[in-house]
């Protein structure tokens, strides 16, 4: 059982992460296909539709965990798994120096571990939008506590992301 401003506000942040990757994806269409071929994982034929398809996917999931749909857990951790088995996949074949996608078309950002792992993390987060809720009533200050949880855990995820892309200046500065 989760408490159920728990659950809205992963529920918020993690539609929040969807709609973003789907928005960016969507905005440079071309970017995106240079992207998803350049992780080598599909025959050549089906880049193009893919990266059609995939932004829809994403936007679909993240309006379904904010309608609270039944199979939105299952949807956005898919898509999350994904995501790291791709990013993984590709670092363990010595490919570390692609764009990982994660940024948009100015965001630029290496694959890497850490991404892997936080990836992992946010299909944890999905699966736990699917358990069962609490049964308690809400009040009023429960959504503002569940806003507020929900741009924190944004927050977080952006800090991460930035720290994860000055890894390798990082290491640089240390040599």
């Amino acid at each position: 059982m989760i408490d159920p401003v728990i659950d809205l506000a992963l529920r918020g942040s993690l539609a929040a992460i969807l709609g973003y990757a789907a928005f960016h994806k969507l905005r440079d269409r071309a970017t995106f296909e240079g992207q998803l071929a350049a992780y080598a994982l599909l025959p050549e034929g089906l880049v193009h539709p893919t990266s059609r398809a995939l932004p829809l996917i994403e936007g679909a999931a993240a309006l379904f965990l904010l309608a609270r749909s039944e199979h939105a857990s299952l949807l956005s951790a898919a898509l999350f798994l994904l995501y790291a088995g791709a990013m993984g996949i590709n670092l363990a074949r010595g490919r570390n120096d692609i764009d990982c996608g994660c940024g948009g078309p100015e965001g630029r950002q290496t694959l890497h571990w850490a991404l892997v792992f936080r990836n992992l993390l946010l299909a944890l987060g999905a699966f736990a939008t699917g358990l069962p809720l609490a049964e308690r009533p809400l009040f009023w200050p429960d959504d503002a506590i569940a806003g507020l949880s929900a741009v924190a855990l944004i927050a977080l995820y952006a800090a991460l992301n930035a720290l994860i892309a000055n890894m390798p200046a990082t290491k640089r500065l240390k040599a």
